[in-house]
């Protein structure tokens, strides 16, 4: 193959990567601006409506008093974040009662201080494929900070009709 054409084809492929990277950061940052918050699903407890692994987007400006039973609610369960189902509100104290959809018996009890947030929606298996990622954060912030950087590296520019006949000729 021509060098010229590998140079070209590879300078298209970096810099359609490097707008996709952009693209996702805008994304994430207009989600927490405009109240969406990430949330991925690391148990069984709400199997099979949202199965483990599932990426879940949360309200985050709605607040413990605009549930309703039958919502998903994600909250503060000790050190961990669970999301359950709302089966019951008290209307006195404005407190709401969650329980895995996985199980019959336990019951949580979600207070402002613990609530995240109301499920927006759920894409299966997207969430572990993210938790995946993360678990290797620093590999993928140092590949992003190469790109950058081999990006911001002057090239020379590639003649398209000089390579687009060297293929013809081949």
């Amino acid at each position: 193959m021509n060098k010229m054409l590998i140079k070209s084809t590879l300078s298209n492929l970096f810099t359609v990567l490097c707008i996709l990277i952009v693209i996702m950061g805008l994304i994430s940052v207009v989600a927490v601006v405009i109240g969406i918050r990430p949330l991925v699903m690391i148990s069984e407890s709400m199997h099979p409506e949202v199965p483990k692994g599932s990426l879940v987007l949360l309200d985050t400006r709605s607040n413990v008093t605009d549930v309703a039973v039958g919502d998903n609610v994600a909250y503060v369960l000790g050190k961990v974040e669970a999301m359950h189902k709302v089966t019951g509100i008290n209307p006195e104290t404005g407190e709401v009662v969650v329980k895995p959809v996985a199980e019959t018996d336990g019951k949580t009890v979600v207070t402002s201080d613990t609530y995240l947030g109301k499920e927006i929606m759920s894409i299966p298996a997207v969430g572990g494929w993210i938790r995946s990622v993360l678990n290797y954060r620093w590999v993928v912030i140092i590949a992003a900070i190469g790109m950058v950087v081999v990006g911001c590296i002057p090239r020379g520019k590639v003649d398209v009709t000089t390579a687009q006949g060297m293929v013809q000729q081949e």
